[in-house]
C-alpha cells in the first residue's frame, strides 16, 4: 500500500489522535448495548445527521477498553482513494494494518462503505468467519435500512440516526427552550453554528442536496422543479391531511408520479408519512395521509408559510420522536381530538394528544370522544407562557 494512503488512514484513527466523539447521542448507547453479538451494526440516516460521530464515540469507548490499536476506521468517501475502491483494496487495509501492529483490528468501522462495489460479500464473508466486528454507515440516498439488511443477508443489525432531540439539543445549549429547538432543528452542525444567517444558509444546502444528489442523480428525475415544488409543499403542510387528488391539482402530475416522487422524498429522509389509525387495513389506506418533516430546523428554512404555527411544529416533534423509538406511529382522524398514537404488535395504541395553548396554567389537553379502549395512557400539553 503507498505510504500515503497508509497515512491517510492514520489521521483518522485513534493511535494517531484522539478523534472528537462530539455531543454524546442517545443511539450510541443503545448499539453498545449489542456490541457482544457476531452480527454487524449498521447506522442509516439523512445525510449529516451524525452517523461518523456515533462510530467515533463507540471507537473512543472501544479503544479505552481494549486499547488504541484494536480499532479501525475508514472512510470511504475520501477523495484520495478515487480509482481505488474495491474488496482488493479492502483486504490491502487489513493487511496493512496486521504489517503495522502484528495482529487484526478487533473492531472496523467502514463509513460510507456503500462506495466500495461488492462490499456486501466481503462483509458477510468477515461476519460469518467472525474476523473482527464490523461497524458500517451509508448515506440516506444510497443505503437504506431495508437495503443494509438485504444486502447483509440478515448478518446485521440497523440503528437509525436521525438529528438531535430536544434532550440532545439541551446539551449543546442548556437554556434552550422548546421554541429555539423548534426553529433551529437537530442537524449536530446547525445546532452548533452560532450565526442565524449562517444556520438557514445550511438547511438550505442540505435540502438542496438531497433533491439534487439524493433523489434528482440517483434516480434521474428530469422534472427537478416539480420535484422542488413537491418537496416544498409537503414540508410547509407537515402534519396536514392532504389527497393524491390535491397534489395532481397542484403540481399536473399524474397519480403514479406523485406516489414515485413521494417515495423519493422519504428514501432521501426529508419527509415521512403517517398513516390513519383504524382497525381495518383497507380502510386505513383509504384514508389520506400526513407527512412530516425528518427535522423541524429543515422545515422552518424550507417552508413557505408565513406564520411559524408552533403548535403544529410541536406535533412534528412528537412524530419525529415516536419514529426515533422506533414505534408504529398512526393518526385519528374521527371524533377524536388525539392527533397522534403510537402502537406495538401486542397492544392496543396509547394514544398522544399535542396542544399549544397560550395559556400558561393548562395542565391537561382537552380530550372527547374517546373510547375506553383507545383512551391515552400519555399525555401531553404544551403550554407557551412568558415564564
Amino acid at each position: 500500500m503507498e505510504e500515503r494512503i497508509w497515512k491517510t488512514i492514520e489521521s483518522w484513527n485513534y493511535w494517531a489522535r484522539k478523534p472528537e466523539t462530539g455531543i454524546p447521542r442517545d443511539v450510541t448507547g443503545k448499539a453498545m448495548g449489542m456490541l457482544h453479538g457476531p452480527d454487524a451494526i449498521y447506522f442509516y440516516g439523512p445525510r449529516r445527521s451524525g452517523k461518523t460521530t456515533v462510530c467515533l464515540q463507540i471507537l473512543a469507548f472501544l479503544a479505552d477498553k481494549h486499547g488504541k490499536h484494536s480499532c479501525l476506521y475508514v472512510n470511504f468517501e475520501e477523495p484520495s482513494f478515487s480509482g481505488l475502491l474495491s474488496t482488493s483494496f479492502l483486504d490491502d487495509i487489513m493487511a496493512e494494518f496486521a504489517r503495522a501492529f502484528g495482529k487484526k483490528p478487533g473492531y472496523v468501522f467502514l463509513d460510507e462503505i456503500q462506495n466500495v462495489p461488492g462490499w456486501e460479500r466481503w462483509v458477510r464473508a468477515n461476519v460469518d468467519k467472525k474476523t473482527f466486528k464490523i461497524f458500517v454507515t451509508g448515506s440516506s440516498a444510497k443505503l437504506l435500512s431495508s437495503e443494509f439488511s438485504t444486502s447483509l443477508g440478515g448478518r446485521g443489525l440497523g440503528f437509525l440516526v436521525l438529528p438531535f432531540s430536544f434532550g440532545e439539543f439541551r446539551k449543546a445549549h442548556p437554556k434552550a427552550s422548546l421554541e429555539s429547538y423548534l426553529e433551529t432543528g437537530g442537524y449536530p452542525a446547525v445546532v452548533l453554528e452560532q450565526n442565524p444567517e449562517k444556520r438557514i444558509r445550511m438547511l438550505e444546502e442540505y435540502f438542496d442536496s438531497a433533491i439534487t444528489r439524493d433523489i434528482s442523480a440517483r434516480y434521474e428525475v428530469r422534472d427537478v422543479p416539480t420535484l422542488r415544488t413537491l418537496a416544498v409543499y409537503v414540508i410547509t403542510n407537515s402534519g396536514k391531511l392532504f389527497s393524491y387528488n390535491k397534489l395532481r391539482a397542484m403540481t399536473g402530475l399524474s397519480f403514479d408520479a406523485i406516489k414515485t416522487y413521494l417515495s423519493y422524498l422519504e428514501d432521501a429522509f426529508i419527509a415521512f408519512h403517517v398513516p390513519a389509525f383504524s382497525y381495518s387495513l383497507k380502510k386505513a389506506m383509504e384514508k389520506p395521509r400526513r407527512y412530516y418533516a425528518y427535522d423541524t430546523g429543515l422545515q422552518a428554512a424550507i417552508s413557505k408559510s408565513f406564520t411559524p404555527d408552533l403548535g403544529r411544529r410541536t406535533e412534528n416533534v412528537v412524530a419525529i420522536e415516536l419514529l426515533r423509538s422506533e414505534k408504529e406511529v398512526q393518526y385519528y382522524s374521527n371524533d377524536f381530538e388525539v392527533d397522534l398514537s403510537s402502537r406495538t404488535a401486542l397492544s392496543s395504541p396509547p394514544s398522544m394528544s399535542v396542544r399549544r395553548k397560550r395559556r400558561p396554567r393548562v395542565k391537561h389537553p382537552r380530550l372527547r370522544g374517546s373510547r375506553r379502549s383507545t383512551r391515552p395512557k400519555r399525555r401531553f400539553c404544551f403550554a407557551e407562557g412568558n415564564g
